[in-house]
């Protein structure tokens, strides 16, 4: 069994939600570079993707990872660097860039 995956992308924190990939179909492709996380998104309405530039320097992306075989799930945090962000309307990509990523693992906040 392959791990699974959920993409969340939102406007601030508690706001909006531009992207779920538990309502929406839509692939994302992840790529970490020299420091750097890049997103590739297809598939991906224009609608939504229109959105999401036009805020662009109040976005969040959460990626929820739950393991091969079980386990808790991983959430992961992204701070999206706001000039990053384009809508390449002609292929139907959205692609933007992070440059952190906050790891949260449950069994580091929950006691028994």
């Amino acid at each position: 069994m392959a791990q699974q995956q959920t993409w969340l992308i939102k406007h601030a924190v508690t706001g909006r939600s531009f992207a779920d990939s538990r309502k929406q179909s839509f692939d994302c492709c992840l790529e970490l570079t020299d420091g750097v996380f890049r997103f590739a998104l297809q598939e991906f309405s224009s609608e939504a993707a229109e959105a999401i530039v036009r805020f662009s320097e109040e976005l969040n992306v959460f990626r929820f990872v739950t393991p091969a075989g079980g386990g808790p799930v991983v959430k992961h945090w992204y701070y999206v660097i706001p000039e990053s962000v384009q809508y390449h309307a002609q292929i139907g990509e959205l692609t933007f860039e992070a440059a952190s990523e906050i790891e949260y693992h449950p069994e580091d906040y929950w006691g028994d």
